[in-house]
């Protein structure tokens, strides 16, 4: 299932809004400002962000020069009342995907959505199945290229989240318990204390 950050500061547009990706088939967790948003962002790591503009405390802009110093390549969309050229120059300076005015249909966000995930999909390692989330590709893609070595939670962190961010043991044996559902038949992971993981 597609993981997807929405940060709105307006609670009743953004219950709207997950409901909206909720049917479409997306896991939705919700962020009242950009300093949530990003706190959610290093913990979760999501499949795609959706940030507005205009928030309270870290503003969408903000939020996405954050998230793009830890990530490079997540798609970020900003879904915004501000419509102007300059608005949407900035955004798309600051490394979001794409911009979308909040007056566009449900319809087209969905599409608009569907083609940055499309463009993620290109980028992902060694041909994880479709099923897994970016972040459980990146993982498995890590343990495949050890070629049936262990490979430690420090391993993981940096090929998760980069420099700079760590990523606590208990999220890294969630993604992996939920990678182990997809993974394809005839590959197990194995888990080993002191060494940490490898694909057998």
């Amino acid at each position: 299932m597609i993981s997807v950050l929405l940060a709105e500061d307006e609670l009743a547009l953004a219950k709207s809004l997950a409901q909206t990706l909720e049917a479409a088939g997306m896991d939705v967790r919700l962020a009242l400002n950009g300093e949530i948003a990003l706190g959610h962002f290093k913990r979760e790591r999501p499949d795609l962000v959706l940030l507005d503009v205009m928030m309270p405390v870290m503003d969408g802009y903000e939020t996405c020069a954050e998230i793009r110093k830890l990530d490079r390549d997540v798609p970020v969309i900003f879904l915004t009342a501000l419509d102007s050229d300059a608005d949407q120059i900035r955004g798309l300076e600051v490394g979001a995907d794409d911009y979308v005015v909040k007056t566009t249909s449900d319809e087209v966000l969905l599409a608009r959505i569907r083609k940055a995930l499309e463009r993620m999909a290109r980028l992902r390692p060694l041909k994880a199945p479709e099923s897994m989330t970016r972040t459980e590709a990146t993982i498995y893609g890590l343990l495949k290229s050890a070629a049936n070595g262990f490979v430690s939670y420090d391993e993981i962190r940096r090929a998760v989240c980069g420099e700079g961010y760590t990523l606590d043991e208990h999220a890294i044996r969630v993604h992996i318990s939920n990678m182990r559902k997809k993974l394809p038949a005839g590959e197990s992971v194995d888990a080993k204390r002191g060494f940490g993981f490898r694909l057998s």
